[in-house]
C-alpha cells in the first residue's frame, strides 16, 4: 500500500472507534439501561475533555517538546475509547488492545509520532483515564448494590 493509502488507514481509526462506541451506546439504549448509558456517555465525554485539556495545557507549557517529544493526541484519544471497550469484556479488551498496539505501528510506519511520543502519552494518560471512567460506571458490591 502506499503512504496515502496507509494514512487513509490511520485517519480511519479513531473515527471507526466511534462508531462502535455510538453502536454499543445504541444497544445500551435498546436494553432500557439509562443509567449505564449516562455512565458510559459521560465517562468518554470527560477522558475526552482530559486529552484536550492535556494537550491545551501542553500548548502553552510546552511539556512535551521541553523533553525533545511530542505529546500524541493520536494515541490519547484512541485510549478514550480502548480504555471503554477493554472494561467491557475479556474479548472487548484482547480486541481493543491489539488494534491500539497495531495503530501505534502504523503512526510510527508513517512517522506521526516517535515510540517515546506515544509511550510518554500513554504512561501519563492511560492511569487517568481508566480511573475517570472507572469513577463514572457503576460498581457493584457482593451482594449486588450498586456503590460509588
Amino acid at each position: 500500500m502506499t503512504y496515502q493509502e496507509w494514512d487513509f488507514v490511520a485517519d480511519t481509526y479513531i473515527p471507526l472507534l466511534g462508531v462502535f462506541f455510538t453502536v454499543s451506546m445504541i444497544n445500551v439504549a435498546r436494553n432500557k439501561d439509562w443509567m449505564s448509558l449516562r455512565q458510559s456517555i459521560t465517562g468518554v465525554l470527560l477522558s475526552t475533555g482530559f486529552i484536550y485539556g492535556l494537550m491545551w495545557l501542553d500548548n502553552i507549557m510546552n511539556i512535551w517538546p521541553r523533553l525533545g517529544l511530542d505529546y500524541s493526541t493520536h494515541t490519547a484519544l484512541a485510549l478514550v475509547f480502548v480504555v471503554y471497550f477493554s472494561r467491557q469484556s475479556t474479548t472487548k479488551r484482547l480486541l481493543a488492545t491489539s488494534s491500539m498496539l497495531l495503530y501505534c505501528l502504523l503512526m510510527l510506519y508513517q512517522q506521526y509520532h516517535s515510540i517515546m511520543d506515544m509511550l510518554t502519552t500513554s504512561i501519563i494518560t492511560l492511569p487517568i483515564l481508566y480511573l475517570i471512567q472507572l469513577r463514572t460506571s457503576k460498581t457493584k458490591n457482593i451482594s449486588g448494590c450498586n456503590i460509588k
